[in-house]
């Protein structure tokens, strides 16, 4: 009987820890990471094209996604991931369109209609044009910091976070409030929109970055390793969840299909540097932070 018992029980621990396992699997696979193209497909008189072949094809490494317009000319291409995009629209009796210059932000659905021109299918109609800015599909509030922005701006500690900064309703911790956190407050980066520190989500790459115990991110990736990161500060999709605050969605860099490289050093001292009026010397300060970099395409 009590042998009987002890395999209940042990039945029972082994079906909960693979109902923890598929629950956080399933949290993972939630949490998007990249982007989606939609549009719809019309001729010159506006009628809608059906049928039509939608190719976007992404620059940095040659990733093709195809959809097909339905009865109403619209398509839609999910799952892609960040960068920059060609699209290719053919369909019979009609000039090819390509357009070039479409930038794809994280968690962003970019609209990109498309008007065809009559014409043999050996032509070609070529558009430089991103896509429409508004995103009529979407209803969360958020921007989204480029790498160009990460690598280019002043940051003192190579901190990722103080970027967040540049939009609305994103401060900075109080003095006080850090002062009396401590240590406990280093991965807490910004308030948002009145609500506390704790209350923020960090992810990197769709896995969860939150700390558990103190909030805040565990790991802060360096700048050079950031493609961009969005920063959801109102209305986030129930994919998200989680927490009342703002969710700051992180996305690393990947290879592309060709090589590319960097090494750095960042120095920092008290060379420059004025002394307080109530100290009998200047502050010490020597810093130094280094590293590199190394990216390029996977061969099979």
């Amino acid at each position: 009987m009590r042998r009987k018992v002890e395999n209940r029980i042990t039945c029972l621990k082994n079906l909960a820890c693979l109902l923890i396992t598929i629950a956080i699997s399933f949290s993972v696979v939630a949490q998007q990471i990249t982007g989606n193209i939609r549009g719809s497909v019309v001729d010159p008189s506006g009628a809608v094209v059906q049928a039509a072949t939608v190719t976007a094809k992404q620059t940095e490494t040659g990733l093709a996604r195809v959809a097909t317009t339905n009865h109403e000319g619209a398509y839609l291409l999910v799952e892609l991931p960040v960068g920059h995009y060609q699209m290719e629209v053919e369909a019979p009796g009609f000039k090819k369109y390509l357009q070039e210059g479409i930038s794809l932000n994280v968690n962003e659905t970019a609209t990109v209609p498309v008007r065809l021109a009559v014409g043999t299918e050996t032509q070609r109609v070529e558009v430089q044009s991103d896509a429409q800015l508004i995103q009529s599909t979407v209803s969360t509030l958020g921007k989204v910091v480029l790498e160009r922005e990460l690598l280019d701006l002043p940051l003192n500690g190579r901190n990722f976070s103080q970027l967040g900064l540049l939009q609305p309703g994103v401060v900075p911790i109080t003095p006080g409030l850090a002062e009396a956190g401590g240590s406990l407050r280093d991965g807490q980066a910004y308030a948002v929109n009145g609500q506390r520190p704790e209350s923020n989500n960090f992810l990197i790459d769709g896995a969860n970055n939150f700390n558990g115990v103190d909030g805040g991110f565990v790991l802060k990736p360096p700048i050079d390793a950031i493609t961009e990161f969005k920063i959801i500060t109102h209305n986030a999709s129930a994919e998200f969840g989680h927490s009342t605050g703002s969710t700051t969605n992180i996305i690393t860099r990947s290879g592309t299909n060709a090589w590319h490289g960097a090494a750095w050093e960042f120095l920092r001292n008290d060379a420059m540097d004025a002394r307080n009026f109530f100290a009998e010397r200047v502050e010490p300060l020597k810093q130094n932070q280094f590293g590199g970099s190394l990216g390029g395409p996977l061969r099979k």
